[in-house]
């Protein structure tokens, strides 16, 4: 029997960001953390190209801006989504609801 206080495992990863190396800690999946490093190394490196901006904490904050946004605008359109599907699902229902209550009186 598992207990519910034990703790997960962790992992260690060793990744390249932006030409230095961090040593990070997770309990989750190693290689999506790997490909999230990844993620970030390009995206500052595109930062950096297309700016010119060569302090590495500011091209760090560009690309937290940028991936923020990023992450903000699928949660907005995963919402959009949301909606239109439950609209299209109560319209259903209610399609439904009419051919069984026509069926019904027939």
């Amino acid at each position: 029997m598992n207990d519910m206080n034990e703790a997960q495992e962790t992992n260690t990863v060793r990744a390249q960001i932006y030409d230095r190396e961090y040593v990070l800690c997770t309990d989750g999946d190693t290689e999506r953390l790997q490909a999230l490093c990844a993620v970030l190394d390009e995206r500052m490196r595109n930062i950096a190209a297309t700016t010119g901006v060569v302090d590495t904490l500011k091209v760090a904050v560009l690309a937290a801006l940028s991936i923020a946004d990023e992450a903000r605008r699928a949660r907005e359109e995963a919402i959009k989504l949301d909606e239109a599907v439950g609209k299209r699902s109560v319209a259903c229902v209610s399609m439904l609801d009419r051919s069984i209550s026509k069926i019904i009186a027939d």
